[in-house]
């Protein structure tokens, strides 16, 4: 306070120099006053738009700081059901009736096993006996035996003869003879009941 009056006074000495009365002081008094008052009244203001500032500055950091995001809860989806449709019943079919015609061959009384073979057919017959014109095997004269088969002819004229057939596994089916009456020990035929030749008692 001391040092902002020495203008004050050095002011006071001059105008008492210059022969200065009492009211000259005094206003000069008041003006350094008012003075001191307008530089303190700027002074704080200056500290306050400081502070004002400062505190903008401070808002405006915290208003642009990213806030934390906050965490939703998310349900897990439902898990999807598949659809199966029931799988289509089936109706059970009856077996189709078979078209193919009756088997022609002859039967049989040598079934085709290991050791014998099948009987043959008529035409089969009829190529290896060499038939003459006119001449041929009904299926139904045909009869096998084991190895063997016989079979009569049918004929323009009467006769009561029946033709041979033996087979071998190196040859198959061979004619053998044409006769009426055969003795199976002729043929080699020791054992069984063969249709067309006699065994010896």
């Amino acid at each position: 306070m001391n040092d902002n009056l020495d203008p004050l006074r050095q002011a006071m000495s001059d105008l008492a120099e210059h022969g200065g009365s009492t009211d000259m002081y005094e206003r000069s008094l008041n003006k350094s006053r008012q003075t001191q008052r307008r530089a303190r009244l700027a002074t704080g203001a200056a500290a306050a738009a400081v502070v004002f500032a400062i505190g903008g500055v401070a808002a405006v950091a915290g208003a642009n700081r990213p806030h934390p995001s906050t965490a939703v809860a998310t349900q897990p989806p439902a898990p999807s059901v598949a659809v199966t449709s029931p799988a289509p019943s089936v109706a059970p079919t009856s077996p189709t009736p078979s078209t193919k015609p009756p088997s022609s061959a002859p039967p049989s009384s040598t079934k085709a096993t290991g050791r014998y073979p099948d009987c043959p057919s008529a035409k089969t017959l009829e190529k290896l006996a060499d038939l003459p014109d006119g001449w041929s095997f009904p299926s139904s004269s045909i009869e096998c035996w084991r190895t063997w088969a016989t079979a009569a002819p049918m004929r323009p004229g009467v006769g009561d003869g029946i033709y041979l057939f033996h087979y071998k596994a190196s040859t198959g089916w061979q004619y053998h003879s044409q006769g009426s009456a055969y003795d199976c020990k002729d043929l080699g035929i020791t054992t069984g009941n063969p249709p067309f030749c006699s065994m010896e008692k």
